[in-house]
């Protein structure tokens, strides 16, 4: 809702009804609009922090002032190479573990984990065989082939000749 109130803005010293948004944008981080309703009331996602980070970067005591993250994502942390080296799975359990489901403090901490499954034993099999921990959904990558896939080449061929004449 920040972006659309501030028309998509991201502009420094961005002002929204008169009063500067707070809002910055950094290779690494983005801090959300500082917004209010017409009651003067802030929107819920005003000055919220979105901090990338690498899985081993050091993720110990991360927090804005006295805010600790209330949610983290985790987007396919491991590559064929990681899902192959049990000590790498171990490694990236730990750090999962031990620092990023620590990192909430004594609030609560959602963790959102996409994860692609490569070997039996891998990251996202750890995870998904941690039930107690974890809810785990599974969705498939291909529900159903198509009946023609005569149709899909010709949808391929389209879209390269366009896009080259584009």
């Amino acid at each position: 809702m920040p972006f659309a109130l501030c028309n998509g803005s991201f502009r420094r010293r961005q002002q929204y009804r008169g009063t500067p948004t707070e809002i910055s944008k950094r290779a690494t981080q983005i801090v959300l609009a500082r917004l209010r309703h017409d009651s003067g009331e802030e929107i819920p996602t005003s000055g919220s922090i979105l901090t990338i980070k690498g899985i081993t970067s050091g993720l110990r005591g991360m927090r804005k002032s006295l805010l600790r993250p209330t949610l983290v994502l985790l987007d396919d942390i491991q590559d064929s190479e990681d899902a192959a080296n049990p000590e790498t799975v171990k490694k990236y359990l730990d750090i999962i573990r031990k620092d990023i489901q620590g990192l909430g403090g004594k609030e609560r901490l959602s963790i959102l984990a996409t994860a692609t499954p490569i070997l039996p034993e891998d990251l996202a099999e750890q995870l998904k065989a941690d039930a107690k921990n974890w809810k785990t959904t599974t969705y498939p990558a291909i529900i159903r082939y198509p009946d023609n896939m005569a149709l899909w080449e010709e949808y391929f061929r389209l879209y390269d000749r366009e896009s080259l004449d584009g």
